[in-house]
C-alpha cells in the first residue's frame, strides 16, 4: 500500500496541533474517535505534571494550576519524546513566559526548579565512581565524592520553610544540595552554607584532600582551631548524608 509521506506528515502535524489547542479538528480515518486523542494526550500531560509538582500545585490552588497546565499544553511545542522529562519543559516554559494568572509568588520559578531536580536526580543514569576506602589514614588522601548531586542556589527558602509562609522578608542567599544516595538510590536534600558548598564543589571538580578544605575555609575564618572544627564537622556531616563516599 502506497502513501504520501508529505500528506502523512501534514496530518500528524495537524493532529498534534489539534491535540494541543482543540481547534481545527483534522480529517482522519475514524473521525468519530479523533476527539479522544486530545483527551488522552492531555490526561497524560496533566497527570505527569500533577505528580511532578505537588508543592507548587498545592501552593497556587487547583484553579490556577489547571490554568497553568492548559496554557502550557496549548502554547508549548513539546520537544522530548520521554514523558518523564515533560516537567523540565514546563519549568523552562514558565522561566521564559509569564504565568497565566496574577503573579503572587515571586519564588514560584525556583520552586518549580527545585521540584524538577528531585525527578532529574532520581532518574539520572548511574555515574561511575572510583574505588574507595571508607577509613581515612592521612589528611593527604583524596576524598571520593558521590557524583550524583546538584547544588541549587536560591533566593527563597523553598527547601526548608513551608511555602505558604514564605514572604519577601525571607529573600536572601540559600543553597540546597539534591543528591541520590549511593546505597539506597533515594533522593536526599540538604541545606548548606556557602563555605560548605564551596568545599563540596571543589571535591567534585578536582582531587581534594582535607588540607585543601582547610585552605578553603581559611577564607572565612582566621582561627585555626575553628577551621579544624568546621572542616571536621563538614566531613562528618557529608559522609553521614552520603554526599561523600570515602578516600583513595
Amino acid at each position: 500500500m502506497q502513501y504520501n509521506k508529505s500528506k502523512t506528515f501534514a496530518l500528524q502535524t495537524d493532529l498534534g496541533l489539534y491535540c494541543r489547542t482543540g481547534i481545527d479538528e483534522p480529517k482522519t480515518s475514524i473521525q468519530k474517535h479523533t476527539f479522544h486523542y486530545r483527551r488522552l494526550v492531555y490526561n497524560v500531560i496533566k497527570d505527569t505534571l500533577k505528580n511532578a509538582f505537588p508543592i507548587t500545585r498545592k501552593l497556587i490552588g487547583k484553579k490556577r494550576w489547571k490554568k497553568a497546565v492548559a496554557h502550557f499544553f496549548e502554547n508549548h511545542k513539546c520537544k522530548t519524546p520521554q514523558v518523564w522529562k515533560l516537567p523540565l519543559e514546563f519549568y523552562e516554559y514558565y522561566s521564559e513566559n509569564a504565568l497565566p494568572f496574577k503573579k503572587e509568588f515571586p519564588f514560584i520559578i525556583e520552586l518549580l526548579h527545585y521540584e524538577w531536580l528531585e525527578i532529574e536526580i532520581f532518574m539520572m543514569e548511574d555515574l561511575p565512581v572510583e574505588n574507595f576506602d571508607t577509613e581515612k589514614t592521612s589528611n593527604n588522601q583524596i576524598i571520593v565524592p558521590n557524583p550524583e548531586i546538584k547544588v541549587l542556589a536560591l533566593q527563597y527558602p523553598v527547601h526548608i520553610k513551608k511555602v505558604k509562609l514564605i514572604t519577601e522578608e525571607d529573600k536572601a542567599q540559600y543553597f540546597v544540595t539534591i543528591h541520590r544516595d549511593f546505597h539506597t538510590k533515594k533522593v536526599r536534600f540538604n541545606n548548606l552554607s556557602y563555605p560548605f558548598v564551596e568545599m563540596l564543589v571543589k571535591i567534585n571538580e578536582e582531587n581534594t584532600n582535607i588540607d585543601d578544605l582547610k585552605i578553603i575555609f581559611s577564607k572565612y575564618e582566621n582561627d585555626n582551631i575553628k577551621i579544624e572544627t568546621a572542616v571536621s564537622n563538614f566531613i562528618s556531616f557529608a559522609f553521614r548524608e552520603n554526599m561523600l563516599l570515602g578516600y583513595k
